[in-house]
């Protein structure tokens, strides 16, 4: 048995886990003063949308602006095949996923895992909305 057939298996297996659907975005310019709201808003653009599944990692404290907020940690699994470059602070956002509490929530991407035997790349992302 071959490491190549061994690999392919293995992403083909890792594969019918990704049941949900995800979109990552990475910033686009400079954040634009909204005149009705008076808030900053930034723009983004699409740099992958597709199969994903997003699994829980751990919980921590933190500090937040003036306050202590919860961040939830997730690594969020895309195809081995994915040819996107995606970067630290790029935004993933599930889309569909049979656990609607996923559904709209914005992660961060904070790392990413490399390996040439993987079956899928690994994001480490977290949850800042609390």
């Amino acid at each position: 048995m071959s490491v190549s057939g061994v690999l392919a298996r293995g992403r083909a297996a890792a594969l019918q886990l990704m049941r949900d659907t995800c979109t990552v975005e990475r910033k686009s310019g400079e954040p634009v003063l909204n005149e009705e709201t008076g808030l900053l808003e930034q723009s983004w653009s699409t740099v992958y949308t597709g199969a994903c599944r997003v699994k829980p990692r751990t919980s921590r404290e933190a500090e937040w602006g003036e306050r202590e907020v919860s961040l939830g940690s997730y690594i969020a699994v895309l195809p081995w095949d994915t040819t996107s470059e995606i970067q630290r602070e790029d935004r993933l956002r599930v889309t569909a996923s049979d656990d609607t509490w996923l559904i709209g929530r914005d992660l961060e991407v904070v790392g990413i895992s490399l390996a040439g035997t993987a079956t899928a790349r690994r994001l480490l992302v977290e949850d800042r909305e609390g």
